[in-house]
């Protein structure tokens, strides 16, 4: 988490001219409420420069196979392939380099933190300088190699996280990341306004406010030549893309009295229903059923149905879109966390959603259309009662001016008097004249038509 407050990586995917140190800092209530400057100095090296944009990729891969690992230890065993395929780039030569430069800077960068890592175990913001890896060995080893546990073999290469980072990991200071979800975005400040607000929305609320420059400067990284509009405009597509994906409910501007920019609100979304704390008796064994099937043991899903009830269930909903390694450990760790949906989860109710519209506008339309058809096919039986109830010679004056208007609005059809068009429009022709001469007999054929129809769809 504290590498989610602060950038640590340029927005962009190539280092601008001049540029190796960037500096963030913002203003907030320390434990004993007392104001707190934080200060964020981020240094590239000068064999490497900055972090980019796809290191920070890279970065959110690492952490994923240390979860899987179990934070046990700050050497992480991956193969290359593996993080490849994790980052969802191509089987290349290319995509190696890459992940060899994204390293090289991850290893070669510098922070510099005055206030502004948080020390969860002494709960004060500490100074602290480091770098966000310490060393690293990659392997020519055979593409799918995976990563093994305990006395069998795992793979030659290797990451080693820095120990302040690893410290902070050990005393908790993380969270649940849908990485899935964050893969999945399409722009680089999509994806870092996501970790950002994800971390926001870390307690449960339903929304979160925040000064537009601060959040563009300090805490995204966005250029400080931008104006507000300019900002407003980059963030527009991001803010349509997590909303388009479920993640929020909405993004809006509001002035400030006195100040210089807008504050940006952010509404979350989250779970619309209340979690029952208490389950009853026939409910409860089948939880408990459903959390051993996970991998629970018995005596902990005994413990967790009778303390958080419903949530078990939530959870239960929720496990396939974290993706877990070990289910039974991340589901216990989310009942008792009351995790929030995986942003993931959100994304496929979402789709379900608007499968579920389409196939009602699909449905609706149909049902008008087949409404369109009757009426028209009522319409032709009223018309031609109307014709068969005339007298012989009233039908044949009217088939004579339905000739002479055929000839006169379509003579190419008119120049074929067997085909079938021919006889279509000239039945046509005879109908609309026998409407507009007879209406009340019209109205009337069409009134008891409707009549046996409803009846018929009254017995269906």
């Amino acid at each position: 988490m504290n590498l989610a407050e602060f950038p640590f990586a340029l927005l962009a995917d190539r280092h601008p001219k001049g540029v190796d140190t960037v500096v963030f800092s913002d203003t907030v209530t320390g434990p004993d409420r007392e104001q707190v400057e934080r200060i964020w100095t981020v240094t590239g090296s000068d064999e490497f420069g900055l972090p980019l944009a796809s290191d920070e990729l890279v970065y959110v891969a690492l952490m994923e196979v240390t979860k899987e690992q179990g934070f046990r230890n700050r050497t992480i065993y991956i193969t290359r392939y593996n993080l490849i395929k994790r980052l969802g780039w191509p089987d290349k030569g290319g995509s190696y380099t890459r992940l060899q430069d994204a390293l090289d800077r991850l290893l070669g960068v510098t922070i510099k933190a005055e206030r502004a890592f948080w020390d969860n175990k002494k709960h004060r913001y500490v100074d602290v300088g480091f770098h966000i890896i310490d060393d690293y060995a990659i392997y020519d080893e055979q593409p799918g190699r995976k990563a093994r546990v305990g006395k069998r073999r795992l793979p030659y290469s290797y990451v080693s996280w820095n120990q302040v980072i690893f410290a902070s990991f050990q005393s908790g200071y993380i969270k649940h990341l849908d990485t899935a979800f964050y893969f999945g975005l399409h722009s680089a400040l999509s994806r870092r306004l996501y970790r950002y607000l994800d971390k926001k929305r870390y307690d449960g609320k339903p929304q979160f406010r925040i000064g537009l420059r601060k959040l563009a400067f300090e805490k995204l990284g966005m250029s400080r030549n931008y104006y507000p509009s300019h900002i407003k405009q980059e963030l527009a597509r991001a803010h349509a893309e997590l909303t388009e994906q479920g993640f929020l409910r909405g993004a809006e501007y509001q002035p400030r009295r006195g100040k210089r920019d807008d504050l940006v609100v952010y509404r979350f979304t989250s779970r619309k229903y209340m979690v029952e704390e208490k389950v009853e008796d026939s409910k409860r064994n089948e939880l408990v059923e459903l959390l051993v099937a996970e991998g629970v043991t018995r005596s902990v899903a005994d413990e967790l149905v009778a303390e958080y009830g419903e949530e078990a269930r939530v959870q239960l909903k929720y496990l396939p879109f974290r993706a877990p390694r070990d289910a039974a450990a991340v589901l216990v760790q989310s009942i008792r966390g009351q995790w929030e949906p995986p942003a993931s989860y959100l994304q496929a109710r979402k789709e379900r959603q608007e499968v579920a519209t389409a196939q009602r506008e699909q449905e609706q339309f149909i049902a008008v259309a087949r409404q369109r058809q009757l009426a028209d096919a009522i319409e032709r039986q009223a018309a031609d009662a109307v014709l068969a109830a005339l007298p012989a010679r009233a039908r044949q004056r009217i088939l004579e001016e339905a000739r002479e208007r055929l000839a006169l609005e379509n003579p190419l059809v008119a120049g074929a008097p067997d085909s079938a068009a021919y006889e279509a429009i000239l039945n046509e022709n005879m109908r609309e004249m026998a409407i507009a001469e007879h209406p009340a007999q019209f109205n009337e054929q069409r009134t008891a038509l409707w009549a046996r129809a409803d009846g018929v769809e009254d017995d269906l």
